[in-house]
């Protein structure tokens, strides 16, 4: 199962949207900055680690924040089901 979710790190809270139901593959992400809700997208890539598609639409405070919010959807993003 693909979650929703929202971390927050260095000050900022970061929520996760996702684009796919099915798998873990784009999301939107928000923050504010600057008094303004911020939106950009992150997708996998063929490496298995998710980029900033439009760097434009991301502050770029948080450009550098690439790496660490691919790592929060790689660990938060998706629910492996349980076997009973």
């Amino acid at each position: 199962m693909i979650n929703n979710f929202t971390i927050d790190f260095e000050g900022a809270a970061f929520e996760f949207l996702t684009m796919n139901a099915t798998r873990l593959h784009l999301f939107q992400v928000y923050v504010k900055h600057e008094g303004q809700r911020k939106r950009f997208h992150m997708q996998v890539n063929d490496q298995g680690t998710f980029y900033i598609t439009d760097k434009l639409s991301c502050p770029e405070i948080y450009l550098s924040l690439e790496s660490t919010l691919s790592d929060a959807i790689l660990k938060l993003g998706e629910t492996k089901p349980t076997k009973i």
